[in-house]
């Protein structure tokens, strides 16, 4: 919005233009009816110029600090404490027209599972806008993540796991099952594996179990088959038992216990030593298995009916440096990258941050991203921490 341009307050006022006096034995003219006048161009010498300002403000492209503290609320995993931010905001709003606060709330109830306040709002909604509510999307029940469920983290791995810096990516491992609860670990680009990596994922993952985590195992199949490779019935070589014992655990986890019961067997005989024993309670629920195999990894391959889109899904947390690069290695191999949001739950500062700073490295390259329909909750940390203004974002509801 510009400011008004203010006028010298010594100018002088400008007489007003007379009508011409009538003739004797003339009928007095009438005036004309009055007419818009045309904008002037305003002469710059008649304004002081050095109390002029320009205010620019791009509505709905920034947050209150309430919205803002419900934005950083969810981020920090605390939902519940958004909502009551949020609801507590909700009676000064109405009659503003304002879409925000309930976008963000219709948001936050439906990532914690809860119909009917969703459906509640809705009908304020509805009697607010006069216009259709958004609409509730069916959620696995697995990946709601009500404020104060430990764990729920991602972490991802390179293509090869060496013996050099093993160590490292294990404690990745170790630190994403610290808080306890479901953590998805992602081995779905892993084509080679080393004897002390798969110790050292061994030692991890014994501490993962203390830490009481479960762990959903993406690409499972895929680094089953590798393990496989590297093992071999009757061979007995003291540096492929890592091999055998990680591949059992990955069994565990993925809650096949034929293909688990059968390679323990093959492995007492091989080693001439007893098993590990398959545990029930670290075998993931039918619902967790229908949700790890719905929760698809980050892959740089396009969608054949998108060639720009690149789907992201689930929570992208601690950096998600797999994410990152993927994001990264896709925008350099397409022109008009856009990266598909509407699967992605939640986004931490961590990997926000970073986003931000692959955004500022891609357009001094050339390239902007475009995010598609990312949740209020995420697009309102975009818009938070200055994403918004370098890169497009299609919204999921289209504002009226």
């Amino acid at each position: 919005m510009f400011s008004l341009f203010r006028k010298k307050d010594n100018e002088p006022e400008k007489p007003e233009l007379q009508q011409p006096a009538a003739k004797p034995g003339q009928p007095a003219p009438q005036s004309a009816p009055a007419k818009a006048e045309a904008p002037k161009t305003p002469d710059s010498s008649a304004y002081n110029l050095s109390e002029l300002s320009i205010e620019v403000e791009d509505v709905g492209a920034h947050l209150t600090p309430d919205e803002e503290q419900a934005v950083v609320l969810y981020a920090n995993k605390q939902g519940e404490a958004a909502v009551m931010a949020l609801k507590a905001t909700l009676p000064g709003v109405i009659g503003m027209r304002r879409h925000e606060t309930w976008l963000l709330l219709f948001e936050l109830y439906q990532q914690l599972g809860d119909r009917k306040a969703f459906d509640d709002l809705a009908l304020q909604f509805v009697v607010e806008f006069e216009i259709s509510p958004p609409a509730w999307r069916e959620l696995p029940k697995s990946s709601i993540v009500p404020a104060g469920t430990p764990g729920s983290a991602y972490v991802a791995f390179g293509p090869a796991l060496r013996s050099d810096g093993a160590d490292a990516e294990a404690a990745k491992l170790v630190k994403a099952c610290a808080d306890g609860g479901v953590v998805r670990v992602d081995f779905s680009k892993v084509t080679e594996i080393e004897s002390l990596a798969a110790a050292e994922f061994l030692a991890a993952w014994a501490r993962a179990r203390k830490a009481k985590a479960k762990m959903q195992i993406l690409g499972a199949e895929r680094f089953i088959e590798l393990l496989k490779s590297k093992i071999e019935p009757g061979r007995k070589v003291p540096m492929e038992a890592p091999f055998w014992l990680l591949l059992m655990e990955v069994l565990q986890s993925t809650g096949d216990q034929d293909g688990f019961d059968n390679l323990a067997i093959v492995y007492a005989v091989t080693f001439e030593v007893s098993p590990p024993s398959w545990d029930d309670k670290l075998a993931p629920s039918p619902e967790q298995k229908a949700a790890a195999a719905a929760a698809l990894p980050v892959s740089p391959a396009p969608s054949p009916s998108s060639p720009d889109q690149l789907v992201l899904s689930g929570e992208l947390l601690g950096g998600a440096s797999a994410e990152l690069a993927a994001i990264r290695e896709f925008a350099n191999q397409h022109p008009k990258p856009v990266l598909d949001l509407r699967a992605v739950r939640r986004v931490d500062f961590e990997t926000a941050g970073q986003l931000l700073n692959l955004c500022m490295e891609l357009i001094q390259q050339g390239r902007t991203l475009v995010l598609h329909e990312p949740n209020e909750l995420v697009a309102g940390l975009m818009h938070l921490l200055g994403i918004s203004e370098l890169v497009e974002i299609r919204p999921a509801y289209q504002r009226h």
